[in-house]
């Protein structure tokens, strides 16, 4: 747990300050800039985190149970839905993956597909640049995407699930 909420504070926060770095470096001068930065970066990757792991520890399901269905993976995600990036977590059973929103969005349906509509499951780059995008091709042609964490794993999982990748 630990190791995880420095990686997102880190992973959140450098950018972040440095984005606020530089500025306030073009509107009030360097030492203010630099000054700024390194707040703005801190308070921002740690309030990230903390809110992070608060919504972990709501939403992940720690008996191995989701709905009467046996978990085969499960994660927090964000669903692209109607242009909202919407917040929640992601759950893999033997029969299906369920989307559940947070419910601080504005779109706050759930999502369930399951595991025989699969076509393909695709990792992507999240706005062309970010390695945690997954795409979920249906057999109907309709695609849904996500923002996880170890896209590769969950990759690995539904396939193997779904039976799209023997073993």
């Amino acid at each position: 747990m630990i190791k995880r909420f420095i990686k997102t504070a880190l992973l959140t926060g450098i950018p972040f300050g440095l984005f606020m770095g530089l500025f306030f470096t073009l509107v009030s001068g360097n030492i203010v800039g630099i000054s700024a930065g390194l707040l703005c970066g801190l308070a921002f990757g740690l309030m990230i985190a903390l809110f992070t792991e608060f919504q972990r520890n709501k939403m992940e399901l720690k008996d191995g149970i989701f709905e009467g269905e046996a978990i085969v993976f499960q994660g927090p995600a964000n669903h692209f839905f109607k242009g909202e990036a919407r917040g929640g977590w992601l759950t893999l059973t033997p029969s299906r993956l369920a989307f559940r929103s947070h419910g601080m969005n504005v779109q706050n349906q759930n999502i369930d597909i399951g595991l025989e509509e699969l076509a393909d499951v695709v990792p992507t780059l999240t706005l062309g640049l970010i390695p945690n995008g997954l795409r979920v091709l249906l057999k109907s042609g309709e695609k849904q995407s996500f923002v996880v964490n170890n896209r590769k794993q969950w990759v690995k999982a539904m396939m193997r699930q779904s039976g799209l990748w023997e073993t």
